[in-house]
């Protein structure tokens, strides 16, 4: 459904925000016409293994584009360091660039504001 190049832009998007955190971010973007956003963001976070992160601080990202749908979770730990206003602002800040057609940008946003959260509340330490 993305083109390489796109893969690429997301892929180093996620770098990026996971990048000296502890934090993981998964995207999926799902070719369905008909689907329940958060439920499969849920069953595609269980299947990806990503509620068994040590810290509790994962996060899915789902994208539905046939659908018009997308939905955005946190594990735990994550969700608990953040309030449900965060996971609202984030749909909020990335429903104008799917609505617009551009799904790659809107992608971005979401994993640069979950990296911002990552980075704010789960930096790696460094011991010497």
């Amino acid at each position: 459904m993305l083109s390489f190049s796109e893969r690429h832009r997301v892929r180093r998007a996620v770098r990026r925000a996971e990048a000296g955190t502890t934090g993981r971010i998964a995207v999926r973007v799902v070719p369905d016409a008909e689907v329940d956003a958060f439920e499969r963001a849920k069953s595609e976070f269980e299947r990806a293994g990503m509620h068994r992160a040590a810290d509790r601080n994962a996060s899915m990202i789902l994208v539905a584009p046939h659908a018009r749908q997308f939905a955005v979770i946190g594990d735990a730990a994550l969700h608990e360091r953040v309030d449900a206003k965060f996971w609202s602002d984030v749909v909020a800040q990335v429903q104008p660039a799917l609505a617009g057609g551009d799904l790659v940008g809107g992608i971005e946003r979401a994993v640069a504001s979950i990296g911002e959260q990552l980075h704010a509340h789960f930096a790696k330490t460094v011991v010497a």
